[in-house]
């Protein structure tokens, strides 16, 4: 198993602009460069860049030759956004203006990464990429899986303005319209059809929605490939194997395609 090396290198923070919005911008974190491949990666919900895969997936990628950018769709940044404003087809174009951008930039290979709710949002978006990885990206059908419909009858849960927070645990908070979102989203198997770039999906064994990520990949084009980490979790953090395996996989699909 590979390890990995923890030398410090820079990283630059940057905003990008919003388009029709009051001014809001978008906030990502850059290691490496706009001269290399390049993978945005997009967290999931709620998260941010700087949790343990976002962050520890650009040491890896960049220690391989290959850039990243991992946003962060909300932040406490001035003119950046709150949880509380978002919902899926916000994070589409904020992705979309982002993947722009980088094309703006002249970034000759854009990859994308996504883990869970960013996963999804990879998958609907109709930007054209140069090849993506989602990590156990979330599936429609998912929220009326058994397992989930008895969780949130049964988890307790407070209304503060439009969020909704659940109790239970170390806690989960949602938009009240994203929670709306899902009791509606369905089969959303079809998004991963005719998305034109190489596409790799890495479940989690241990999670629910292993069957999920194979009507996915079923759905997609070539070049596509399923991998399953069987003793993963939802969030990839059930021991340093573990992460590792998922980097892996990771970087090599890119370096294929680069």
């Amino acid at each position: 198993m590979t390890e990995m090396n923890y030398r410090s290198e820079p990283e630059e923070t940057i905003f990008i602009d919003l388009p029709n919005t009051d001014g809001l911008k978008i906030k990502g974190i850059l290691r490496g460069s706009f001269d290399q491949p390049l993978a945005v990666i997009v967290h999931g919900l709620p998260g941010t860049g700087n949790e343990l895969l976002p962050y520890l997936s650009a040491r890896y990628l960049y220690e391989q030759g290959i850039a990243s950018l991992r946003l962060f769709m909300y932040d406490s940044e001035p003119y950046t956004r709150d949880l509380i404003d978002c919902t899926l087809p916000v994070h589409v174009t904020d992705f979309d203006t982002v993947i722009d951008y980088l094309r703006s930039k002249k970034v000759k290979q854009v990859f994308a990464i996504g883990h869970s709710y960013g996963g999804l949002t990879i998958l609907r978006s109709k930007s054209k990429l140069d090849g993506a990885v989602l990590w156990d990206p979330t599936h429609g059908e998912v929220f009326h899986k058994p397992e989930s419909v008895e969780w949130r009858k049964n988890s307790r849960q407070k209304r503060v303005d439009d969020l909704i927070l659940y109790l239970d645990g170390w806690g989960y908070i949602e938009p009240k319209a994203i929670d709306d979102e899902q009791k509606i989203m369905g089969d959303t198997t079809n998004l991963a059809a005719d998305k034109g770039y190489p596409l790799k999906i890495v479940a989690a064994g241990k999670g629910i929605m292993t069957e999920l990520q194979e009507k996915y990949i079923n759905a997609a084009n070539e070049p596509k490939k399923l991998t399953v980490i069987k003793d993963g979790s939802h969030q990839f953090d059930d021991s340093d194997d573990v992460v590792l395996r998922l980097f892996e996989e990771t970087s090599s699909w890119f370096k294929r395609h680069i």
